[in-house]
């Protein structure tokens, strides 16, 4: 099938990030505008310039923390808290899968990738991606780490530290831990944070990037505290 790189898949592969999460196909919709505060307002579906500035700095009067709930009609079983400097965007596809994309407001001001959507520019800014879709019979997220585990295990770029669990809002989640070293898509070895659970007969993965040299710095701190808000909806 024909990939169409829409802006929304832009973010993801300059957060060097999509040729790990996912394939998919055909033309997605975007059901929102970001809902947090950001440089400029950005259409998801055609490249706007965008500033030249290095880092948004929110504010003075801004508050801390941004409180996220769904917007109307977003199937989306999660709430949480995250740092009012990261930009947010919900995104829907035909095929039912959804997901919400947080980052470091300077992905925004890098440019388009290339005609084929292959080759963004490298950077190391920080992500996370919460990625939402119907269940198959048998699938779980053991079935869904385990899967990611052998195949990231195989590719020489990709150093897999291990696996654990965690609980997230009462539910079991499963983590996958790794490193990515692909100077094509970002000067500094990343490091990855995969969390699998399941809401509602839906599958939820949130992959946590940062460079390992921002570890426990500013970004890390702020995923920590977006992950410890997270609640399940009814």
């Amino acid at each position: 099938m024909d990939k169409k790189i829409s802006f929304h898949v832009w973010l993801i592969l300059s957060s060097s990030a999509l040729a790990f999460m996912l394939s998919s196909c055909g033309e997605a919709m975007s059901t929102s505008t970001p809902t947090s505060p950001t440089p400029s307002t950005v259409a998801t579906t055609q490249w706007q310039p965008m500033p030249t500035h290095s880092y948004y700095v929110p504010p003075s009067d801004m508050t801390e923390y941004i409180h996220y709930t769904p917007s109307e009609a977003f199937n989306f079983n999660l709430e949480f808290d995250y740092p009012s400097y990261w930009w947010l965007q919900e995104y829907s596809d035909e095929a039912g899968i959804l997901d919400v994309f947080l980052g470091d407001p300077r992905i925004l001001t890098l440019p388009p990738p290339s005609d084929n959507g292959m080759h963004p520019t490298p950077n190391d800014f920080g992500s996370v991606y919460i990625w939402i879709m119907p269940s198959e019979p048998g699938q779980t997220p053991e079935t869904e780490l385990e899967s990611h585990k052998k195949s990231y295990s195989e590719i020489h770029r990709m150093k897999v530290f291990g696996d654990y669990k965690i609980t997230i809002a009462g539910n079991d989640a499963n983590v996958l831990e790794y490193q990515v070293d692909d100077p094509e898509t970002s000067p500094s070895l990343m490091f990855y944070r995969r969390t699998y659970f399941m809401v509602n007969d839906q599958v939820y993965e949130i992959i946590y990037s940062v460079a390992e040299k921002d570890r426990g710095g500013e970004f890390d701190k702020g995923y920590e505290y977006f992950l410890n808000s997270l609640k399940i909806l009814p």
